[in-house]
């Protein structure tokens, strides 16, 4: 199996001198290809620290992460824009769409930001919208116009179109009531499924519960072990 991603020994830290507070405390984790792992804590945890590291969109002060193999650790801020626009596909709890832009225009960005043709990037953007329930009647729909549900959709087109490596989930179903939050997570499995590894981070053990692997994360500390003595 593939790894996708390898944390050894991660540290974080906020603020200076006695000011300074620990949220990351060496944590080592590996998640390899075709997992669907939930990261579990409360708030303050750490968790949402954690995942920002993942996503390579925040620093860390000491430890090792491979993402694919490759060195995130050594990596200068242009090669992780590459890496977060390449390997990552980003689902966040408010969604995250761009009001102005349609559901198709939405959809389109990660490619169009990689370059890719304005037509090659209608046709794929299409494809995954489709295949997740949004018919053509709704794709030139603003967000505004779209239920919270139809939203979440759109942004998971939006994470699946550049056939990321690692889909990044942050609280995926805080902002939605309990039937399509339900729909939502039963589509997260369908995409496992499919092949597609997800890192789902939540405070909810309902949520967590949907998840093929479970750690939690408790004042910066990961702790491992069967699903069912984490969700005990």
């Amino acid at each position: 199996m593939e790894q996708i991603i390898k944390i050894k020994n991660l540290r974080k830290s906020y603020g200076q001198g006695e000011n300074r507070q620990e949220v990351l405390k060496g944590i080592s984790i590996e998640v390899g290809d075709g997992e669907f792992l939930a990261i579990l804590g409360p708030s303050g945890s750490g968790k949402s620290t954690l995942m920002n590291v993942i996503g390579c969109m925040d620093c860390f002060d000491e430890g090792e992460y491979w993402l694919t193999g490759e060195p995130v650790y050594k990596m200068n801020d242009a090669e992780l824009t590459r890496v977060r626009n390449r390997k990552i596909g980003f689902i966040f709890q408010r969604y995250h769409l761009i009001q102005k832009y349609t559901a198709l225009q939405n959809t389109m960005m990660p490619l169009l930001i990689r370059g890719v043709s304005r037509r090659e990037a209608a046709e794929q953007s299409m494809e995954k919208l489709k295949m997740l329930g949004i018919g053509e009647q709704r794709i030139n729909h603003r967000p505004n116009e779209l239920s919270g549900g139809q939203q979440q959709r759109i942004a998971i087109a939006r994470a699946l179109v550049g056939s990321p490596k690692l889909l990044l989930a942050d609280e995926p179903t805080g902002a939605l009531d309990r039937e399509t939050g339900e729909e939502v997570l039963a589509l997260f499995r369908q995409l496992n499924e499919m092949g597609n590894t997800i890192v789902m981070i939540t405070h909810d053990l309902h949520v967590a519960k949907s998840a093929k692997r479970i750690v939690k994360i408790i004042d910066g500390q990961l702790y491992e072990g069967s699903k069912s003595e984490l969700l005990d």
